[in-house]
């Protein structure tokens, strides 16, 4: 009988992917690619708008694989994959991207006048200057948003340790509650009913402090361990105070 192995987590994949392009690096991308027209535009006085829409589409595209591609590979990273491999294939991912939307779009309608030998020295010319541009903006991101991954994975931890000190004091809180100091209770008892013909209201502060602590030692699953522990500490302190008292006396 085949045992069936399980199938890839792309739904993790996927979650994993879509908080490393959040909303700033979305702000960011589209900003890069409004940045890289405008530099390219910047010393023309008249513009073509079939030329800007070229050139708008071919940023566009290129930056937003380059954003994919780079998230992808932090994923990868995340998940095991070593780094070198993983972001050299984003690389050539982007490159190819780059090179393939250069010769579909030609923003830059160097199609019209190179000859067709120098195609290849023109795309690479273009990636050249691509690289200028998107190589910077490519490693703060990767910096910004391995950090902001480290961050959460901090908060987890503190969280799940948080979670982890509360789970130890409930235990704790358990072990006392289920160890009710009986020696402790029988004591309170017996100095208290001596006083209950001469002094009282002594008396009923003594018991009363019993009846507490009796109380919240058997709400076991309501009562928090400061709550015991003060119940505790008054009952202790009244029977040494009365300890004393009769020891005087």
């Amino acid at each position: 009988m085949s045992v069936r192995r399980p199938g890839a987590d792309w739904q993790g994949w996927r979650s994993d992917v879509a908080r490393r392009v959040d909303r700033a690096t979305l702000v960011g991308a589209f900003g890069l690619a409004v940045f890289s027209v405008g530099v390219m535009h910047f010393h023309q006085a008249n513009i073509d708008p079939a030329v800007v829409a070229a050139r708008s589409l071919y940023w566009l595209t290129t930056v937003t694989v380059t954003v994919l591609a780079l998230a992808t590979s932090m994923v990868a990273v995340a998940r095991g994959a070593r780094p070198w491999i993983a972001y050299a294939l984003a690389g050539v991912v982007i490159v190819t991207a780059a090179a393939a939307a250069d010769l579909a779009l030609a923003p830059y309608a160097w199609k019209v006048s190179a000859a067709s030998r120098h195609i290849p020295a023109t795309v690479v010319a273009h990636l050249t200057i691509l690289s200028m541009l998107l190589v910077p903006a490519a490693v703060f991101y990767v910096c910004a948003s391995n950090a902001a991954h480290h961050a959460r994975l901090l908060r987890s931890l503190d969280i799940e340790r948080a979670a982890e000190a509360e789970r130890l004091v409930q235990q704790r809180l358990q072990t006392e509650l289920a160890t009710i100091d009986h020696d402790l209770v029988v004591t309170g008892m017996r100095l208290a009913l001596p006083l209950l013909t001469h002094e009282a209201a002594q008396a009923e502060e003594l018991l009363g402090a019993v009846t507490t602590y009796l109380r919240v030692a058997h709400q076991r699953g309501t009562i928090d361990a400061r709550g015991v522990t003060a119940a505790l500490d008054e009952l202790r302190q009244l029977c040494t105070v009365r300890s004393g008292a009769t020891a005087l006396g």
